[in-house]
């Protein structure tokens, strides 16, 4: 694992140690904690040996997650258009088809709201697993499919813009934008998944939808998993949403 990790942070990808697919430092930082330095990816793998490997979403890159699971199916999210160029891929250890596709793309805002079931989209807030790290559950390796790292397609580019949303003043006061991201980014250890909870149904009930995304990445600062905020903010999408 240590000479894997070394290589990649000589490649320029920012990585920290993992227990299964979590941050495996306690009291860390999560994806913050990324780093390409040798001397402290060394003394995290000289003191973790058998830690799977974490990467930070390099800047410019994006990544498309399938999670099979879930219902994830590229088919669905390319329907009515051209196939995903072959690009770098990371298969799952799962083996059940599950996998992490790399892009190029040219920044800006973006939404998963309006791709599929099953379907999640990382950027740099995010991490991924990479190889050659075990599957908890299979204990199998994540493994390398080759490839150059293709151009995002424009018409992904435009799936996954932020819807455009005009709001009363009123509302968006209402949500409390930014004081909401800064109340879940102090969040104590043992609150985080329930106040990131009570904030997004607040976005939600002041009918500030786009405040969501700023959320999942203040939740993902504060060390909690991918799967945990996004499966936290759609249940306060579903709780907020009721009658």
């Amino acid at each position: 694992m240590i000479g894997a990790a070394l290589q990649l942070a000589a490649s320029g990808w920012p990585i920290f140690p993992l227990n299964g697919k979590i941050p495996a430092i306690a009291g860390g930082r999560g994806v913050l904690d990324a780093t390409t330095d040798p001397g402290q990816i060394t003394e995290w793998w000289t003191r973790l040996p058998t830690a799977n490997i974490g990467a930070g979403v390099p800047d410019g890159l994006l990544v498309i997650d399938v999670d099979p699971r879930n219902g994830g199916d590229l088919n669905d999210l390319g329907s009515g258009h051209d196939p995903l160029p072959p690009t770098l891929t990371v298969w799952s250890g799962r083996e059940d088809g599950g996998r992490h596709s790399y892009f190029r793309w040219s920044g800006g805002p973006i939404s998963s709201r309006r791709v599929p079931a099953g379907i999640d989209v990382k950027i740099s807030s995010g991490y991924c697993v990479v190889p050659p790290s075990l599957h908890p559950a299979s204990g199998l390796s994540y493994r390398w499919e080759q490839h150059e790292i293709a151009v995002l397609p424009s018409w992904l580019r435009r799936l996954l813009r932020p819807p455009l949303t005009i709001r009363s003043s009123r509302n968006h006061a209402s949500s409390g934008g930014p004081a909401l991201v800064g109340f879940v980014e102090t969040l104590p250890d043992g609150n985080r998944n329930r106040g990131l909870f009570w904030a997004a149904c607040r976005a939600v009930e002041g009918d500030n939808l786009a405040l969501l995304d700023d959320l999942e990445a203040a939740g993902l600062r504060i060390g909690l998993s991918n799967a945990e905020v996004r499966s936290t903010i759609a249940s306060a999408r579903t709780k907020a949403s009721r009658p």
